[in-house]
């Protein structure tokens, strides 16, 4: 009882200071209080940069959903090294968003820019009351941060002010980080493939290596006869042309007449010609092989049982990208009975070109 006493005796004289220490202590809480329930945060938040490469001018997108029925007149976009509202805000290395655009908006929407600086940007509107409406902004013309190695956040705070300037309503972070881009390339090279002699295969993997045919002895009751055989394809977009190239059978100045339209082999008759078809009128030839079948013979060199040639003709092509098809020629020789002796010969040379 004796210490109690002298506990009252030593603080009676202090109560005063105590109670007027305590009550702005109170006064303090009493005020505190709401303001902190007041700010809620913004739902559904998300940030979409694009494109997120560092230094790269890029368009931002943020969405969020308000989440106060409230009346809001001003957003503010804060732009930061770390998304906790209190901490002092240092603006991401490189950052420029002082000449950034509103170019859309949507759901609550009204908003242009107020003010810009380089890691600041303040939205104003007509006040007016806000639902939970999910709503999206777009904004063009911003500068990423050069330092790739952080990450950079969005604060968000709206008011009921147009200057953002009073008590918060809503807040909340969204964030981002810019990264120098993987980039994964290949190509497809242009691709012709083009074989030529007396037997191809279809894919042009083999020949039989022979170039040169020996047709035997001409006289005017006998049809002369031969075949070669080519394959070709391309990736070209505008597919390939073959053409055929040389003179007609020749001896020194002595000439059998190449044939200048499609025309039936007559013996006796002075004929050279060539087609790329099957024929029964001399029995030789093939039609074309292979499953591209938009590679075609040339029209004049279609038809059955008709032959002719021209130096420098197209005798087959396709039209677009086409892998690959075989095409068999078969040529005619016919002498006249007043045929000049000597050896005929010709060279000729088939052409293929891509046309990419």
């Amino acid at each position: 009882m004796h210490r109690l006493k002298r506990l009252h005796f030593h603080l009676s004289p202090h109560y005063g200071y105590i109670l007027e220490a305590i009550t702005p202590l109170l006064c303090a809480l009493v005020f505190m209080v709401p303001q902190v329930y007041a700010v809620t945060r913004f739902n559904n938040r998300s940030l979409l940069v694009t494109p997120p490469v560092p230094g790269a001018t890029a368009t931002y997108t943020v969405s969020l959903s308000y989440n106060t029925l409230t009346t809001v007149g001003s957003m503010d976009l804060l732009f930061c090294t770390d998304p906790i509202p209190n901490d002092p805000c240092i603006a991401p290395q490189g950052l420029n968003v002082s000449h950034a655009q509103l170019t859309n908006q949507a759901g609550v929407t009204g908003y242009s820019i107020k003010s810009e600086t380089s890691n600041d940007m303040v939205l104003t509107r007509n006040p007016g009351v806000v639902s939970d409406t999910p709503s999206t902004y777009v904004f063009s013309n911003i500068v990423n941060p050069t330092k790739t190695v952080d990450a950079y956040f969005i604060r968000l705070s709206d008011y009921a002010s147009t200057d953002a300037s009073g008590s918060l309503i809503d807040l909340g972070t969204v964030g981002s980080e810019v990264n120098n881009s993987l980039i994964v390339q290949t190509q497809v090279p242009p691709m012709l493939v083009f074989c030529v002699a007396q037997e191809v295969s279809q894919d042009c993997n083999s020949d039989d290596g022979i170039y040169f045919s020996d047709l035997g002895n001409l006289d005017s009751t006998h049809t002369l006869t031969a075949t070669s055989q080519m394959s070709a394809g391309t990736n070209a977009s505008q597919g390939y042309v073959i053409t055929v190239n040389g003179p007609s059978m020749e001896a020194g100045t002595n000439v059998i007449t190449p044939l200048a339209k499609p025309t039936a082999s007559i013996a006796g008759v002075s004929q050279f010609g060539i087609n790329l078809t099957t024929n029964t009128a001399p029995s030789l030839g093939a039609d074309p092989d292979g499953s591209f079948t938009n590679a075609v013979v040339a029209a004049d060199y279609d038809h059955p049982n008709r032959f002719l040639y021209q130096d420098g003709a197209v005798v087959a092509g396709a039209p677009n990208v086409a892998l690959i098809r075989r095409f068999t020629v078969s040529y005619i020789v016919n002498a006249a009975s007043n045929l000049r002796a000597g050896v005929y010969t010709t060279t000729l040379t088939y052409i293929c070109s891509g046309r990419f």
